[in-house]
């Protein structure tokens, strides 16, 4: 299970690096990722100023740190960035007791807050997140020229990419909207730290700029309460302080040689949508195959929209037959005509299946035993996430129902025709959700009680356990199977959700995948070479995923399997 924040989405990354006899500033070291990337600096033997606006808080953290590392050499000193008076008290008091500064991380800052100005009249975001770390930088770079090797590292965000500069009105005063202004300061960021590289170049003083990722801090304070609350819920999907700060340190330690090619070409590209194409792709690890599939019959479940819409049009590119089973068979038809249109294969199939009726199940599988002659990828990619309590036809929980069961039984039913066609594969479109929670054995059907994310997360793990557990018993016969998670995915699985909620997620879509980035580990189980001596397994960005303790055991799969066959009245082995 995940702890506060932390997420099994994102590795934590490592390094012994030591940095004694190095001096480092953090600003906004009292909290947060600021907090985590001081205590880091400490435990590698530097000395770490924390520049903070709120002592109290400064002083504690300095308290924390000494108790955990008690020869650290940490001091808390003044600094609020809204106001260029304390910005001058706190660079003189730097040249006054500092010897040689390494090291200084422009890390704190303000996301979407009401309008207001600094100290000095400029809109609040764009004069602490840019211009109170631009006049810091300034002043304190005869200190940092002085120490040189030495790194400015400034945090940005991929917020960046949606950002514009509005030479206009930088000060918001005709027109202000709290994200737009978030964007923009975030885009100075970048902008300036290219423009300083080239700069201080000669000078031994390399400038970097980072996106920590989507971090669970108090930066979120400003939020109203649904939108707070929505954090509050997808808590396991942001990453840690301490893993938010993983890219700053991976800044601060690792060797100019290493850093160098990477981080010319991020700071270094002539447009800055590139920029941000660059760091989504990276993120997304989009993933390339030339396998052709001419010959070859598919299914996949919610094929007309989303993931499975994205799949399908992919499958189609290379030739495969595909059977597209969906619910709304108008939708599906829009789709079927728009992937026609763009790849030009008519090999494409709509049928009727409704995974929250066993009849349509049924009635779906036996037309396919029927009509198809094999079946060599079937991929359950349809679901429905955190929806209202209903049930399903046959009295099912409607998110275990459909996710789980429905797809149980189309597997169970399609089993023999996936062995003839062997090699085959079978894929089941899981989540990281799955580490929310754990299998409510005692009221698997939410009878007794029903909270809508639990119930999602019980049937993504659900999933999991299926595909590890089916894995097992088809060893030997030719059939994979493998399970995944797609990622945090623009699509209409928000549908069920708060209108605030959904709005949201589109508000930060910077963070999310698009459908066809949220179809390439779909893609990659189904069609990469190699992938049957890892049959069980479970995937995250075209590679091996981290599953929870629940999700490897084996006893626990076993007790699923039992209760599934007997919900669904089967004899399965």
């Amino acid at each position: 299970m995940t702890g506060p924040g932390r997420s099994l989405v994102f590795p934590r990354w490592s390094s012994d690096v030591r940095l004694d006899g190095k001096t480092a500033i953090v600003t906004g070291a009292n909290t947060g990722i600021g907090k985590e990337t001081a205590r880091d600096l400490a435990r590698r033997g530097a000395r770490v100023v924390l520049a903070c606006r709120d002592m109290a808080k400064g002083e504690l953290v300095v308290q924390g740190i000494l108790s955990e590392v008690p020869l650290a050499k940490v001091v808390a000193r003044q600094l609020d960035l809204s106001d260029t008076n304390s910005i001058c008290q706190f660079a003189e008091n730097i040249y006054n007791t500092e010897k040689a500064l390494h090291f200084l991380i422009n890390n704190a800052g303000v996301a979407m807050c009401p309008y207001s100005t600094t100290a000095d009249g400029y809109e609040m975001q764009f004069g602490v997140n840019h211009l109170g770390h631009f006049f810091l930088t300034f002043l304190l770079l005869d200190l940092l020229k002085h120490s040189a090797p030495s790194r400015v590292i400034n945090l940005s965000s991929a917020a960046h990419a949606m950002g514009r500069i509005n030479f206009e009105d930088l000060a918001s005063l005709k027109d202000y909207h709290p994200v737009k202004a978030y964007a923009q300061s975030k885009l100075a960021n970048v902008l300036f730290t290219r423009e300083m590289a080239k700069r201080t170049e000669v000078m031994g003083v390399t400038v970097y700029a980072v996106d920590p990722g989507m971090v669970s801090t108090d930066v979120f304070r400003h939020f109203g309460r649904p939108m707070q609350e929505m954090v509050r819920r997808f808590n396991c999907l942001l990453k840690s302080a301490a893993d938010g700060a993983s890219t700053t340190m991976y800044c601060v330690v690792t060797a100019e040689q290493d850093l160098g090619t990477r981080l010319r070409l991020l700071l270094g590209s002539h447009n800055i949508q590139e920029q941000s194409m660059f760091c989504r792709n990276v993120c997304c690890h989009r993933w390339t195959c030339d396998e052709r599939l001419d010959g070859k019959t598919v299914i996949i479940t919610g094929a007309n929209t989303g993931i499975g819409r994205e799949t399908t049009r992919d499958l189609a590119r290379r030739g495969a037959r595909v059977v597209m089973a969906c619910r709304d068979m108008e939708r599906a038809e829009e789709s079927r005509e728009d992937i026609l249109a763009d790849t030009g294969n008519e090999n494409i199939t709509i049928r009727r299946l409704d995974l929250s009726d066993t009849k349509s199940i049924r009635a779906f599988a036996e037309i396919t035993n029927r009509e198809e002659k094999q079946v060599d990828i079937l991929i359950n990619n349809a679901g429905i996430m955190m929806c209202p309590y209903s049930k399903t036809t046959d009295g099912f929980e409607m998110q275990l129902g459909v996710n789980h069961l429905g797809h149980f039984l189309l597997t169970y039913l399609l089993l023999d025709l996936l062995k003839r066609s062997a090699p085959s594969r079978v894929v089941v479109v899981a989540s990281v959700a799955h580490t929310w929670t754990g299998l409510n054995l005692g009221d698997i059907n939410s009878e007794k009680s029903y909270d809508t994310m639990k119930a999602y997360g019980q049937s993504k793990l659900a999933n999991v356990l299926f595909a590890r557990s089916l894995a097992a018993r088809l060893q030997g016969t030719g059939v994979s199977v493998f399970s995944l998670h797609p990622g945090v995915v623009q699509s209409d699985l928000w549908r069920h959700q708060h209108r605030c909620i959904q709005v949201a997620v589109k508000l930060f879509g910077w963070f999310t995948k698009t459908p066809v980035e949220g179809a390439q580990t779909t893609l990659y189980c189904a069609l990469e070479p190699g992938l049957e001596s890892q049959s069980g397994g479970y995937f995250s960005d075209c590679a091996p995923g981290r599953r929870s303790r629940q999700a490897v055991d084996d006893d626990l799969g076993q007790k699923l399997w039992e209760i599934s066959c007997s919900m669904l009245t089967l004899t399965w082995e």
